[in-house]
């Protein structure tokens, strides 16, 4: 046991001095491709995907960790039949801790965890009739992310971006595949 336990120790010795930076601020934006879980049942046309954008500020303290807020329009999603039009439009702000891992000179992996306020904005018609509505929830958010310096402070980074809709008790997972660049200062 205590063989294991001085691997581990090793192990996180050697991640933590990979992952020593000076801290500083940084901004990232991207555009990417969103994903939500809609139930479509009965409907005759179905769009669960769509294009998004994510927008997000955050501090490096060091050793890989840091603090982020950002902004994430998940983009618009319908569903139709002959009578009835749903529209639905999630976005959210999110503020999360990162976990930033080197793999090298130019290369590193992220993850994020936190939370996110999402709006769900929904709006249906059915003939003349129009109406909308939306409604705000605290859920979970998470992240993962690949990323290349393209300089020593302009990186470009793949990422997946992850939170829940919700609206009149009906719930479905978005997601946001995108790819952007983030800025240090």
């Amino acid at each position: 046991m205590k063989k294991h336990a001085a691997a581990l120790a090793l192990l996180l010795a050697a991640i933590a001095a990979q992952a020593q930076t000076q801290p500083h601020a940084y901004a990232m934006f991207g555009p990417g491709v969103s994903h939500l879980s809609l139930d479509c049942t009965g409907a005759k046309t179905c769009e669960s995907s769509d294009r998004g954008l994510k927008v997000a500020a955050g501090y490096a303290l060091g050793n890989g960790l840091s603090l982020e807020a950002g902004y994430i329009q998940f983009g618009k999603f319908t569903a139709s039949d002959d009578s009835m039009y749903l529209a639905v439009k999630p976005s959210a702000v999110t503020l999360a801790a990162a976990f930033t891992l080197p793999l090298g000179s130019d290369w590193a992996v992220s993850a994020r965890l936190g939370a996110a306020q999402v709006r769900t904005r929904i709006t249906a018609s059915s003939g003349a009739i129009v109406g909308s509505d939306s409604q705000s929830k605290a859920k979970l958010y998470a992240g993962l992310g690949a990323s290349y310096a393209i300089s020593k402070t302009v990186k470009l980074e793949l990422g997946v971006d992850s939170t829940q809709a919700e609206f009149a008790g009906e719930k479905g997972t978005l997601r946001l595949i995108g790819l952007g660049m983030s800025f240090e200062f």
